[in-house]
């Protein structure tokens, strides 16, 4: 009796286990997609409320995204998700076909945007939703057209929403925006206002409206308008902070060693101060590369221009010399800074180091790693070598079957830093032309997935290993009717190859850490590219993109956020060319620094993936 009542015990705990179980399943899966979605900076996001049973893995499954992406969209989740929080979670793009002309003019008409016209006013004109002019035109923004702009126009909803259904559905977009938004309150125009009355009314400035919504009043305050309202930003646990508008906020002050620098006020109704320090000729001899840089950084001023936010930028030669430095340091526009982008090279960092210390100027270094200085107050945009290989660790574990190809012409800089990384258990070879196919066969596994780093830096002999590799992969699948997993990890330099054949990379899933890293496939950085050409006349280089991304991250967040743009420099709100950037402090009174690698992935369908 006892061995039976200790059976029926444990399948009642059994049971009690499977029904907290599935109970538990059950509540993930009531998890539902939001309809409501906005757009900022060019990108869709989902505004999704926590419902109790929310988690990280059931969002993550409706929304295809991941937790890191949830947790850097919303830091506020950082103690975990509560009920009646609200979220940004960015729109996966789906990759469709895109329409012939012949059937895109069977289903729209195509409205240019005019002077004066709003989202309000365009729809009211068609009797088209906003849900529908959102649904059809990737990236419309409602708060932000342009003069010039095409837009959709779907046939067959054409009068189907009559002007007060416009008007609520403006409103619902407008009240979604303000959820997720930390830097302004967004105000619909109505019938009547003044620029005047809502000043009064949200206690700014008329010229802090005007200088945060230049493009939508260039024709005066038009009804149905979206304007953005300086006045609040939500902090973490849902409350509201002041945002500094005027130069009222507290100068530098001295700090001690493990003290963090404050940064001077920014007066967001005045330009800001940009100087750009860079080695333009040096010994007589300029540099390439350094006036892409600085083409890169006018473009992403004159597109922050479009936005309210004005700069008054210097460009100086450094020469690469800390003397010249030195020298120009003593010049009033330098004086008069609100940021300093460069110098480039690590030897000229002191001085301006320390006349930015002294001043509270955030000084940014754009291209290379900073040893000659610390302080709060330099931020370093290449990433730290100590996190370059971060995303393949998981890929080089004990849970992969980890093989290294050497070749007698190997990337030694590559062979160096993936070394520490590389398992015991990893096997060896080296490769050598008319090499047996058995020597590699015998090493695959069909158990597990394999990783195969290959050392090879020369583009003849980095093909012809990849060849070998696919060829055997067939192989094996033909005679044993199993294709073994495969993928491999190479050095950035083979994104420099022009004459390999590149469906070897996506075949064997070729994968490799970059610090830059730009998708010419991109909608953004096409734009990007077609204005650079305008411009220039020429492609741009990863140094244009750089020059870019630097421009618009720091001098963006630096106007929007004043003293307290550190806070925010990690949030993806500004779309940029290339990767993220993740600038962490490793501990207070020293330099910021970036952690994040692009981890470039080919994969088997012809996608590039970017992790």
């Amino acid at each position: 009796m006892i061995f039976i009542f200790g059976n029926m015990k444990r399948a009642v705990l059994f049971l009690v286990g499977m029904f907290v179980w599935v109970a538990g399943v059950q509540a993930q899966s009531q998890t539902e997609k939001s309809t409501s979605i906005v757009t900022i900076g060019g990108e869709g996001y989902y505004v999704h409320t926590v419902q109790p049973g929310d988690t990280f893995y059931s969002l993550c499954k409706v929304y295809s995204t991941d937790e890191a992406t949830i947790r850097r969209f919303n830091p506020h989740v950082d103690g975990g998700l509560k009920s009646g929080q609200v979220l940004k979670i960015p729109v996966i793009k789906e990759i469709t076909k895109p329409l012939s002309d012949r059937k895109k003019r069977r289903l729209f008409d195509v409205h240019t945007v005019n002077q004066g016209e709003t989202a309000y006013s365009i729809a009211k004109r068609y009797g088209v939703g906003l849900d529908v002019l959102l649904e059809d035109n990737e990236g419309f923004d409602p708060a932000h057209l342009s003069i010039g702009q095409q837009i959709n126009i779907r046939k067959a909803s054409q009068g189907t929403s009559d002007s007060l259904q416009i008007g609520e559905q403006i409103e619902t977009y407008t009240d979604a925006l303000n959820q997720v938004s930390d830097r302004f309150v967004h105000h619909i125009v109505e019938r009547g206002e003044t620029l005047y009355s809502l000043g009064k009314q949200y206690g700014i400035p008329v010229d802090s409206i005007t200088r945060y919504n230049d493009s939508a009043l260039k024709e005066g305050l038009k009804q149905g308008s979206i304007l953005r309202m300086p006045v609040a930003r939500r902090d973490s646990i849902g409350g509201t902070v002041a945002v500094v508008d005027t130069a009222t906020a507290v100068q530098p002050v001295p700090v001690g060693p493990n003290e963090n620098m404050s940064v001077k006020a920014v007066d967001i109704t005045s330009p800001m101060r940009v100087a750009v320090l860079l080695p333009m000729r040096v010994n007589g001899s300029s540099g390439r590369q350094f006036l892409e840089f600085y083409q890169g950084v006018l473009l992403a001023l004159e597109e922050l221009k479009a936005d309210g936010i004005s700069t008054q930028v210097d460009l100086f030669n450094t020469a690469r010399s800390a003397t010249e430095v030195e020298s120009l340091l003593k010049r009033p526009e330098l004086q008069q800074a609100d940021l300093i982008i460069g110098p480039v090279y690590d030897e000229c960092f002191p001085p301006v180091a320390a006349f930015a210390a002294e001043r509270g100027i955030p000084v940014v270094s754009p291209l290379a790693e900073v040893r000659s200085a610390d302080n709060s107050l330099l931020f370093q945009v290449a990433p730290v070598a100590s996190s370059k290989y971060e995303k393949v660790k998981d890929d080089l574990s004990d849970a992969r079957h980890v093989i290294v190809i050497s070749s007698a012409q190997n990337d030694t800089e590559f062979a160096g830093e993936i070394a520490p990384f590389i398992p015991k258990s990893a096997k060896r070879i080296n490769y050598v032309r008319n090499m047996s196919t058995e020597t590699l066969a015998s090493q695959l596994s069909t158990e597990k997935d394999n990783v195969l780093v290959v050392l090879s830096e020369d583009e003849t002999t980095s093909e012809s290993i990849l060849a070998y590799i696919g060829s055997i992969c067939s192989g094996m699948a033909a005679k044993e009717g199993k294709e073994p997993v495969v993928r491999v990890i190479s050095s950035s330099r083979w994104a420099r190859f022009r004459n390999i054949d590149k469906d070897l990379f996506f075949k064997l899933n070729l994968r490799y850490v970059t610090s830059y890293h730009a998708d010419r496939n991109n909608e953004r950085v096409l734009n990007f590219d077609n204005r650079y050409i305008s411009a220039f006349g020429a492609l741009p280089s990863l140094y244009a993109y750089r020059g870019y991304d630097v421009a618009k991250l720091f001098v963006g967040k630096l106007k929007l956020h004043g003293a307290e743009f550190i806070s925010y420099l990690n949030d993806a709100d500004l779309p940029l060319l290339q990767t993220p950037y993740r600038f962490e402090q490793q501990q207070p009174g020293h330099r910021y620094e970036n952690r994040e690698w692009a981890l470039v992935c080919y994969n088997g369908n012809y996608t590039i993936e970017v992790k």
